[in-house]
């Protein structure tokens, strides 16, 4: 099938062996797709459903896979028995075999909901960096709902978290997120600044560019921020103007077989709409842009 005949919200995609595997969320499995070009598809293949004992039950939502060590991880954020979110880790050979989790238990922390986890590794450290959004993040003084970004330190195995997570910052302080949305939430209107999507990566100069998806007034982009020395525990500067604007997000990067960076996002931000979007970026002087 073609790119613009499948609905798919939250693409990601991997390259292996002069193929792309793009992962997608259907009908409560996570299967992945093969292309040769980007263009065409094929009909799926289906690498995990959840376990009748597993912590998780529905909403299977944002699947990233990261060759880590020689095997595959998929990071995954589902809803649990307990009524909160969180992302768990599976593992694969391949990234077409069968992911089976490596704990049964989220790697994000307990007690609150977390989403769209995502790894990234400094100086051989794994994190775990993810959204911490509603509806556990209201603000009674301020009468509203704020989206975080924050990061978990990781065992080198990934089954265990080491120490306290750390904030990295809230939706709010962001110069394209300080419109908030305005949504339906249990029957009545609330407001929320949302925090979707995380995604890290080292740019050639060594900058640690962040992108991540909020909801500014209505539309869906992609910001970004970059840590003032090059760590995750820095501080984190907002760029003034979205890397994407068009009612589109939840970013991802990849090389594609000539060797061009690669942006994936789904767009447009409608139900049933969604399709995956790849688009060229190249870096610039204060971290990418679209070409």
């Amino acid at each position: 099938m073609r790119t613009e005949d499948l609905r798919i919200r939250d693409p990601y995609v991997v390259v292996y062996n002069d193929t792309y595997y793009m992962y997608r969320s259907f009908d409560e499995k996570i299967w992945v797709h093969k292309s040769l070009d980007l263009k065409e598809w094929d009909d799926g293949t289906e690498v995990y459903s959840v376990a009748d004992d597993s912590w998780g039950t529905t909403d299977l939502w944002a699947p990233e896979v990261h060759l880590y060590k020689g095997k595959y991880y998929m990071f995954l954020s589902l809803l649990g028995r307990s009524g909160l979110r969180g992302t768990e880790i599976s593992v694969s050979d391949t990234p077409d075999g069968r992911f089976v989790p490596i704990t049964n238990e989220p790697a994000t922390p307990h007690g609150r909901s977390c989403i769209d986890g995502t790894l990234y590794i400094e100086d051989e450290v794994p994190y775990i960096v993810y959204s911490a959004d509603w509806p556990f993040n209201y603000i009674k003084e301020r009468d509203c709902y704020v989206g975080e970004i924050w990061a978990q330190q990781l065992t080198d195995d990934l089954k265990e978290r080491v120490g306290e997570a750390f904030r990295l910052f809230s939706s709010d302080e962001a110069p394209c997120s300080k419109i908030p949305n305005i949504c339906n939430y249990e029957g009545k209107d609330v407001t929320r600044y949302g925090s979707d999507a995380p995604f890290l990566q080292k740019l050639s100069d060594g900058t640690l560019y962040l992108t991540w998806s909020p909801f500014p007034d209505k539309t869906y982009i992609v910001a970004s921020a970059v840590s003032d020395n090059g760590s995750i525990k820095g501080n984190w500067k907002h760029l003034d103007k979205p890397l994407f604007d068009g009612h589109g997000g939840h970013a991802m990067f990849f090389t594609d077989l000539c060797g061009k960076r690669k942006m994936c996002i789904h767009c447009p931000e409608r139900p049933e709409l969604e399709r995956a979007l790849f688009l060229d970026v190249e870096e610039c002087c204060d971290g990418l842009k679209l070409i």
